[in-house]
């Protein structure tokens, strides 16, 4: 019998345990999966509280339904009817700079901007920052294989104020 140790108990160690252990029955080959989590809890940085008549979440409160696989794990655990949709009323993002709370422009994906009209209205950004952030089209592909952090390509890519008003508050 082969013995798997997994380091952590949020959801990537969970689903790996989850798929190993399906795949050792789907074989026929017997398999030990030990978690091992320093917390006193499972599931990582999502969390669930109850405070003052409040339902608290704590870390991810939500996953990209568009890649098929989270639904298909939760199909998996029985969870499907746990799922609730976003209301689209209400499906906005706000970042706060300099006081003032900026909703991020419609179209905005994976921090670029994908429709032209919202980001050119948008409070977020100055014009220069606009200009520069439009200069991703022309751009050159980066020709050497170094790898760079992700703030030194958003940096390369957008300019220095799509890193400190976009992917810093997103990613950081």
């Amino acid at each position: 019998m082969k013995r798997i140790a997994i380091v952590g108990a949020g959801i990537a160690g969970l689903s790996t345990a989850y798929y190993l252990n399906k795949l050792s029955r789907q074989g026929g080959q017997p398999l030990e999966i030990a978690i091992l989590e320093k917390e006193g809890r499972l599931g990582g940085s999502i969390l669930t509280e109850q405070a003052d008549g409040f339902l608290m979440e704590g870390g991810p409160d939500c996953f990209l339904s568009e890649k098929p696989w989270a639904l298909k794990l939760c199909g998996e655990l029985g969870l499907e009817e746990e799922v609730i949709g976003t209301n689209q009323q209400f499906r906005r993002t706000f970042i706060l700079w300099e006081g003032r709370l900026h909703e991020i422009p419609e179209g905005f994906m994976l921090l670029a901007p994908t429709s032209l009209w919202p980001f050119i209205k948008s409070s977020l950004f100055t014009l220069p920052g606009k200009l520069r952030m439009g200069l991703d089209l022309i751009i050159p592909r980066k020709r050497s294989n170094k790898e760079e952090s992700l703030a030194d390509f958003v940096r390369r890519r957008l300019g220095t104020e799509a890193l400190e008003r976009i992917a810093e508050p997103l990613v950081a």
